[in-house]
């Protein structure tokens, strides 16, 4: 009961600070939560899913809301995650899977009495914190599974909360996904079944940094670099590009090759039919 008592106070505390960026004055890298990608063989029953933490924070708490995109259904999330150094030690850690919904829910505790367990710390490395489980039945059609986060009705959206109880922050996320091979013949499942764009990492960076992308149908493309003036910066892609997944990468200079000062910068990818922005940050 005891115990009880302290989880609900310590969820009330991080749920009521509301959600937080990254300090910009943050000399360190930004915390970032990666989630891996797998490829199902024909005939797999399985899916493991790695995901990956890199933090110069001493990260105390986490709230990580998963849910599975899969445009021909069949596969969904089990239960039972595997947890690795330091989370195999933490007070709680929970994991709950709505099939239903195509939502699997992580939250964990480091610290709710007794022994002083250590937080999750990476010293700015890569490292496999969660495994997770998807469970692939006989027949589940070919198909691209996209791994995202989403906001959770019970806990709210992504955050870390530092050990000083205080503060929280939203890291940065770059989503997995999982192939599932043809068990027929004729099947791409290298498209995209949606237009996505994902988060840059590292993010902040120095001197580069990788961008993915995906595209469901052949269009016209335009990837573009922006100042916060919104000024053009660099040009990445500007042509057709057909259906598929790629990743690109940005050095910091602009079309001229002039490197670009520390700041914030924009990146934006246009189709015919959609467009997506998002934020980065570069360190000199």
């Amino acid at each position: 009961m005891k115990t009880l008592v302290v989880l609900m106070a310590l969820l009330f505390c991080f749920a009521s600070l509301g959600l937080a960026q990254q300090d910009p004055d943050d000399p360190g890298i930004q915390d970032s939560l990666i989630v891996g990608s797998y490829s199902v063989p024909e005939g797999g029953s399985f899916a493991f899913v790695q995901i990956f933490a890199v933090t110069d924070d001493s990260v105390a708490f986490y709230n990580l809301p998963l849910r599975w995109i899969a445009p021909e259904g069949g596969i969904y999330a089990g239960t039972g995650t595997q947890y690795f150094p330091p989370l195999t030690s933490w007070d709680e850690r929970f994991d709950t899977v709505l099939i239903n919904e195509s939502y699997v829910r992580q939250i964990g505790f480091h610290d709710v009495g007794g022994e002083n367990n250590p937080p999750l710390h990476t010293n700015g490395l890569r490292v496999n914190a969660w495994t997770l489980r998807f469970i692939v039945p006989p027949n589940t059609p070919s198909q691209l599974v996209v791994l995202d986060t989403t906001w959770d009705s019970h806990n709210a959206s992504l955050i870390l909360g530092l050990t000083d109880g205080v503060t929280e922050i939203t890291p940065a996320f770059q989503r997995g996904f999982i192939s599932i091979y043809p068990f027929g013949v004729g099947d791409d499942i290298t498209t995209p079944k949606e237009f996505s764009l994902s988060q840059n990492y590292p993010n902040p960076f120095n001197p580069t940094t990788l961008i993915e992308f995906g595209l469901p149908q052949e269009s016209h493309t335009q990837l573009v670099v922006y100042n916060l003036l919104g000024q053009t910066i660099k040009t990445i892609i500007d042509e057709v590009k057909a259906p598929g997944a790629y990743s690109v990468t940005w050095d910091g200079t602009d079309n001229s090759g002039n490197p670009q000062p520390s700041g914030t910068y924009f990146y934006r990818l246009t189709t015919s039919s959609d467009t997506e922005t998002r934020r980065m940050t570069l360190i000199r």
